[in-house]
């Protein structure tokens, strides 16, 4: 009887630690998920330091401000192109159209003296010499659907219109790296167009008016610029082409601490001084 007992009394203080256990394991749990949980992103005010003309026909997939020009990638089977236009006035210098309409091109990135282009579904990657924007140098793979693009100044980064965006090396086109792009409510998908700025990557959300400032180390999304109401405010008679004529450019013009905006079909670029 008192060896029954003895077991039963053990038995019981097992139960019990477990327990115990059990409810701090839980509540070190809670604990760790409510140390990470991910802030609303900061809403970022701006003012529009001033407008450029921007080519109508452009479906614009890729921007970006090098040395005193803009460059752009857009997309169509049939009005794929890219085109370098001056800074002080937005017109367009020099235009280099993608000859097979089997390809569609996205997002452009300029590193090392070489301008690479993506292509959407057609899983290649194209790099040029900045000097000769004619023809292409070489060719890379690319597995998945392509969309906007930018660098660092020593590795590229792609993204695909998930939630991710893939760090790559320059070299190889392969993926050394990835971040998944986070707000409070969770994972943030359709990411498109890029630009990296001093430790961050400016992102338009497509379909939407807002241009996402990401941190790099962490994936989360720390501000966001809404563009609503830019086109009706200085293009009131502009008429969109289609649902797709929407803000896809982010471009820094690291001189002048300006962020270049525009869309797809826009009339307009916009400068945007941040605070």
């Amino acid at each position: 009887m008192y060896n029954k007992y003895k077991v039963w009394l053990w038995a019981a203080v097992i139960v019990l630690a477990s327990c115990k256990n059990k409810k701090e394991e839980t509540q070190a749990a809670v604990s760790a998920v409510d140390s990470t949980t991910v802030k609303a992103p900061e809403v970022l005010a701006y003012k529009v330091a001033g407008t450029l003309k921007h080519d109508t026909a452009a479906y614009t997939e890729g921007f970006e401000l090098y040395g005193n020009k803009l460059y752009e990638g857009t997309g169509t089977f049939e009005n794929s192109f890219i085109s370098i236009a001056d800074t002080s006035t937005g017109k367009i210098e020099k235009k280099f159209p993608l000859k097979d309409k089997s390809l569609y091109g996205e997002g452009i990135s300029i590193l090392n003296n070489q301008l690479f282009r993506l292509t959407y579904q057609n899983h290649i990657a194209y790099v040029y010499d900045l000097k000769d924007l004619t023809k292409p140098t070489g060719t890379f793979k690319w597995p998945y659907e392509g969309w906007g693009m930018t660098n660092d100044g020593k590795n590229l980064y792609v993204s695909v219109g998930s939630s991710f965006i893939y760090k790559l090396d320059p070299k190889s086109f392969a993926v050394i790296g990835q971040i998944q792009v986070t707000d409070d409510l969770g994972t943030v998908d359709n990411l498109n167009e890029l630009e990296y700025v001093n430790g961050f990557i400016y992102v338009n959300k497509w379909q939407t008016t807002k241009i996402l400032k990401v941190d790099v180390s962490t994936g989360h999304v720390v501000g966001t610029i809404d563009c609503f109401g830019l086109l009706s405010q200085y293009a009131p008679n502009y008429t969109p082409t289609s649902s797709d004529s929407v803000l896809n450019g982010v471009a820094w013009d690291k001189t002048h601490q300006l962020l270049y905006v525009t869309g797809k079909n826009w009339p307009l670029i916009f400068k945007l001084k941040l605070p």
